[in-house]
């Protein structure tokens, strides 16, 4: 385990994390942090065009040319797009994971979401967290996680009841950003939706509300609602 700081980003899919949050990981990363992307899956049935075999190695080579424009760590867990369930069996993985890095945040998706595999993700999230924290669960002889700070980063599909209330500025960090988003080939617009100019606008609409050129915003369960902080 690292000696540094640790984030550890879980999305459902390659790419959800790299768009919702990859300037303020790369700005974290930046400041000294070892910061981690878990993708739960591929999102490898995304594509109209190529087999899901032949997407998700696309999807793969892109996570690590994202990844590493983000200095970050990327991990692949073996589950299938469209097909993520709430279990322990699925839970394990993410909980053994939390242990070995020991973050100090945790970064996953929104409660709420017009997608099925996001709202699991934060479902299996919150187990994993339970279950890595917990020293009655035997994972793989590793020592309990401590406890840390998670935050939900605002993602078009995940809107229902989304509440910013933590702002990082990411000005500095929006060249490299967009590199990383356009790694992907749906961050360069193929597949017809234009994801770079939607992440984009809303993180100037976000700097407009805490006066810089550009923001990330990020929802907190109401428990730790109003905090402010320079890095997350």
């Amino acid at each position: 385990m690292s000696e540094r700081p640790c984030l550890v980003a879980f999305g459902a899919h390659a790419a959800d994390v790299e768009f919702s949050a990859g300037a303020t990981i790369l700005k974290h990363a930046r400041a000294g942090w070892d910061c981690h992307l878990v993708h739960l899956t591929l999102g490898e049935k995304g594509s109209v065009r190529l087999s899901a075999v032949e997407y998700g190695e696309q999807k793969r080579q892109e996570a690590l040319e994202a990844a590493a424009v983000l200095q970050a760590t990327v991990h692949f867990l073996p589950f299938r797009d469209g097909e993520l369930v709430v279990q322990d069996e699925v839970a394990t993985h993410l909980a053994q994971l939390l242990r070995r890095r020991q973050p100090k945040v945790i970064l996953t998706h929104w409660c709420h979401s017009i997608h099925a595999d996001h709202e699991a993700t934060y479902a299996l999230t919150q187990r994993a967290v339970f279950m890595a924290c917990n020293r009655h669960f035997e994972l793989d002889g590793l020592p309990p996680m401590r406890w840390a700070r998670q935050y939900f980063p605002e993602n078009w599909e995940d809107p229902g009841e989304f509440r910013p209330f933590v702002y990082t500025d990411i000005s500095e960090e929006m060249a490299d950003w967009e590199r990383a988003c356009k790694c992907y080939a749906i961050g360069r617009g193929e597949g017809g939706y234009p994801y770079w100019d939607r992440y984009e606008a809303q993180t100037r609409i976000r700097g407009i509300e805490i006066g810089v050129d550009h923001a990330q915003a990020f929802a907190v369960d109401e428990s730790a609602w109003r905090q402010t902080r320079e890095l997350l």
